[in-house]
């Protein structure tokens, strides 16, 4: 009885969904402004999320940032830059005064390095790209040990150890990007293996390739390549977040075991570029707060994205520009324990400093209050969220899913409508018409049986009434 009550319900839900409306906003964000962009590419202007506080200006022992490549903000709170151009890593306090420079001299000095990081024991670790190799500092800066080329069969003759990004995790492992590759190497420079590979996709034209073709013209064909990684990072949470060059996805929470369980979607927005051709979104660094919020910066449109934990779209803003809250070039972003977001500017040769406006602090709270499961104090947050913006998607999304799991599913009907959620609101629905169908069944079932009789009644009837026309007709004599 039950599944007939559910299938019931889904068919009432299918009929539903066609005509379930979706919001649609038009956006012109503005100086006062910021946007989020929602599932089906639409975006939805909302309050302004991030005041731009402060810019670092990037000119440090007497010359200016050159093409620098990276940025860490350490768990100490000072910030690390790689200046690729300069061959040094620069070490500052959060508010651009210079503590330090590594250049590596006494031992081989950098040669264009593009990645920093620091553990939580303040131990440096240098991408130094040109040099092929990975360097280890104390902090003072004196040399630790290098990690070149691990010795392995697994790692095919055509790469080449240029490490580009790096990250370290709690037990010393260390990540790395090398070419396409995400590597896992100990601090004794043993090779771990490959790490969050992509699945290459079924193609039936290689297929049939490796199967007809001969060695010779297989050799000069292009082999198929997983999507590479831009950059990643080390949530507080253990896990690695990552961008990928990729159509769908391009963002990844990676496990222990290399598996991802991000939403596999779209992210982000097509944009014209400087030829005027619509292209999709090339993200060059991730970042990720201490409550699970990420930051990628997108080289294209030179603006920051904000996600929840979930794939969310929370905001965007920035842009190109080069005044005050716009980039030239973005190519890192991190965020202090303090939440302010830092953006470095490769064609600025700058950084510059955000801080949350009100209404985004608010968001963040009651999403910090979602995620914990306090949901009745989330909720009055959301509320309030939409008292002050009543067509933010992301606040009605939420409330719509408290609502949920609260199985109120008229309510919850109601946000996700507002929100545009479709998926949800259908799901709402088919809650709904399976209690209502629950609750009266009974009465159903009795309806169902007096309409059974009466339909059995009627048509014994007309065939009565049919036997006496055909007998008139026919002047048969007889009952």
């Amino acid at each position: 009885m039950k599944q007939s009550i559910r299938i019931i319900g889904l068919v009432l839900t299918a009929i539903v969904l066609l005509s379930c409306p979706l919001t649609v906003s038009a956006i012109n964000s503005g100086a006062e402004h910021s946007y989020m962009v929602e599932d089906d590419y639409d975006q939805s202007i909302i309050p302004k999320t991030y005041n731009f506080d402060y810019v670092i200006d990037g000119f440090f022992d007497g010359v200016n940032l050159s093409t620098p490549q990276d940025l860490f903000v350490s768990p100490s709170g000072e910030l690390y830059i790689a200046d690729t151009g300069n061959n040094r890593i620069l070490r500052m306090s959060n508010t651009g005064e210079l503590l330090q420079i590594y250049k590596n001299e006494a031992q081989q000095p950098f040669n264009g390095p593009k990645g920093v990081f620091v553990d939580e024991d303040g131990y440096v670790y240098v991408a130094d790209t040109n040099n092929k190799r990975i360097v280890k500092l104390n902090a003072d800066g004196t040399f630790v040990k290098e990690i070149v080329r691990p010795t392995s069969d697994l790692i095919s003759d055509d790469i080449s150890f240029e490490p580009t990004k790096l990250m370290v995790c709690n037990n010393g492992l260390i990540y790395v990007i090398v070419g396409k590759e995400f590597m896992s190497i100990t601090q004794d420079n043993e090779f771990l293996g490959y790490f969050g590979s992509e699945d290459v996709p079924f193609s039936l034209s290689n297929m049939l390739v490796n199967m007809f073709a001969s060695d010779i013209q297989k050799q000069k064909l292009t082999k198929v390549q997983p999507s590479s990684y831009n950059n990643f990072t080390l949530g507080a949470d253990g896990l690695v977040y990552a961008v990928a060059n990729k159509s769908t996805g391009q963002i990844k929470k990676i496990t222990s075991v290399g598996e991802n369980i991000y939403e596999e979607k779209f992210y982000g927005e097509y944009v014209f570029n400087q030829g005027n051709v619509l292209v999709p979104p090339t993200y060059a660094d991730v970042a990720v707060d201490r409550n699970g919020i990420i930051f990628v910066c997108e080289s294209n449109s030179r603006k920051i994205y904000q996600y929840d934990r979930k794939g969310n779209s929370i905001a965007v803003f920035g842009g190109e520009g080069t005044t005050e809250g716009y980039f030239a070039m973005p190519v890192a972003v991190d965020v202090d324990a303090a939440g302010r977001v830092f953006v470095l500017d490769a064609d600025r040769g700058a950084v510059q400093v955000f801080t949350s406006t009100k209404f985004m602090a608010q968001v963040l709270d009651a999403l910090n209050l979602f995620e914990n499961g306090d949901y009745d104090k989330a909720y009055e947050a959301w509320n309030e969220i939409v008292r002050l913006n009543a067509g933010y998607p992301l606040a009605h999304d939420m409330l719509g899913t408290i609502e949920f799991k609260r199985k109120n599913y008229t309510a919850a009907m109601k946000h996700f409508e507002i929100s545009g959620n479709q998926e949800d609101y259908g799901e709402a629905y088919g809650e709904r018409m399976h209690d209502i169908i629950t609750q009266n069944f009974a009465w159903v079932a009795i309806g169902l049986i007096v309409l059974v009789f009466v339909v059995a009644w009627a048509l014994g009837r007309l065939k009565k009434t049919v036997d006496k026309w055909n007998r008139e007709l026919f002047h048969i004599s007889g009952d």
